[in-house]
């Protein structure tokens, strides 16, 4: 296909201008605003910045799944995102494109078996454990704040499972968090740059991020100097070779990777057992069986039983910690009747695609049997992307789905909840987080 751009068709939508004059819409209630043009314009739609690509937007499962699985030899991730993302929380397999990207899948995909994560179950469950002795209870108790340590929690004992000083945790989670507010700001509000030189909002996240760094590099040398084993995410990246070289990943990759993973191993499964919380507490029939079913699990089984499953999947569906994505095409491509050049932007909307009325039947509704079949077996959909799709589907999602299982089996042995009448409002940030999550906590028993 050439460079005539009388021979693209792209999606109805809005110009350069019209644009410009609505992002402070988007800026101020992104999901509300896709999800308004989502039905004005059938699902998919085209918007124009200046200075910027085509963007098209869209929330049919076929697009969706083309752009990410059928052809994603001919899409990259936007550097609009994921290079101002890099630079602050490295250049892990996450952020990265083409060889560069498979290299890394390839060398750290054995550690993600799911053999290799059973290994693990035992660390993580004690973390569980030890955290839940603490966790409180109350009257419109926010939740999230607490489900967020407890992931984080969780996700440095997996990656080292070793005795970290106190102070050592708070510096971490601290400066970490610091790092994804002020990149969750810089991503969203671009026109802020400028301003750094002045505000040293930069400088500072910088400075936090090398802190990290710095903190992983001496975990790292001190595991090596030691020679000893640990049954850790640590260790397997250590052990990792490339298939081409046979070499181990420099350590300056090893801290990349390690960055990737405590971000992505904490902020999203925080975010979706906090939802998944939230609803429950407003379906006690739900909560009800769910109890009773873990109750009669094994904890080391729990994330094999369907039900549990189809209660995680449910929350996914209604609250994707991953609510959109981007790709860039590399050649002019072509999708049903649109046709669009290289370098157009195409945004997956994960949110609109799992609550969209056309595929989904009751979409605005908590039903975890719609993922069970009449025999109670596992039932999937082609329009559900709680972990993306295709070769770039999130390397993680056993891990996660099995540590919200033992999560959910751990505390609901002990407590319940109740809902509030607070409605925690969605902040679309790089992973769809709730404001807060105000519940009434009950010990049982």
């Amino acid at each position: 296909m050439g460079n005539n751009t009388s021979a693209y068709h792209l999606p109805e939508g809005y110009s350069g201008t019209r644009t410009a004059l609505r992002s402070y819409k988007f800026l101020r209630d992104p999901i509300n605003f896709v999800c308004t043009n989502m039905e004005l314009y059938n699902g998919t739609y085209s918007a124009k910045l200046p200075g910027y690509p085509n963007f098209i937007i869209t929330q049919d499962a076929a697009f969706v799944n083309y752009v990410l699985r059928d052809n994603h030899t001919n899409y990259h991730k936007s550097s609009l995102s994921s290079g101002r993302v890099a630079e602050y929380l490295g250049k892990g397999m996450l952020f990265i494109n083409g060889e560069e990207w498979l290299k890394q899948r390839r060398l750290v995909q054995p550690a993600f078996h799911r053999e290799k994560i059973q290994g693990l179950y035992g660390t993580v469950i004690k973390a569980i454990n030890a955290y839940m002795a603490t966790f409180p209870t109350g009257k419109a108790m926010d939740v999230y704040p607490l489900l967020h340590q407890l992931a984080f929690n969780v996700v440095i004992k997996s990656l080292f499972d070793i005795d970290l000083s106190m102070q050592t945790m708070q510096k971490l989670g601290s400066d970490f968090s610091d790092i994804q507010d002020f990149v969750i700001k810089d991503v969203n509000q671009p026109f802020r740059r400028p301003f750094y030189r002045f505000t040293g909002a930069e400088r500072r996240a910088l400075k936090k991020s090398a802190a990290i760094k710095g903190t992983f590099r001496e975990i790292i040398r001190e595991r090596k100097a030691s020679g000893q084993l640990h049954n850790d995410l640590l260790d397997m990246l250590l052990q990792s070779t490339y298939e081409d070289t046979g070499l181990h990943m420099e350590e300056g990759q090893v801290i990349d990777e390690l960055l990737v993973l405590m971000f992505a191993g904490h902020e999203t499964t925080a975010n979706t057992l906090s939802w998944m919380l939230y609803l429950l507490s407003l379906n006690q029939d739900v909560l009800a069986k769910l109890t009773t079913t873990l109750a009669e699990t094994d904890i080391y089984s729990s994330p094999r039983n369907e039900y549990v499953n189809a209660v995680i999947n449910e929350s996914m569906r209604m609250y994707p910690a991953a609510w959109i994505t981007d790709r860039v095409a590399l050649k002019d491509d072509s999708f049903g009747e649109y046709v669009y050049p290289k370098g157009t932007v195409v945004m997956s909307f994960f949110y609109g695609a799992h609550r969209d009325k056309s595929t989904w039947a009751d979409a605005d509704v908590f039903k975890p049997e719609r993922f069970l079949d009449e025999t109670g077996k596992a039932k999937k959909y082609k329009n559900y992307f709680p972990f993306g799709a295709g070769p770039r589907l999130c390397i993680g999602n056993n891990f996660a789905m099995a540590e919200m299982a033992f999560i959910l089996h751990t505390f609901l042995a002990k407590f319940t909840v109740k809902p509030t009448g607070q409605v925690p409002k969605m902040r679309p940030l790089l992973t769809l987080r709730p404001n807060k999550v105000l519940l009434d906590v009950e010990r049982v028993g």
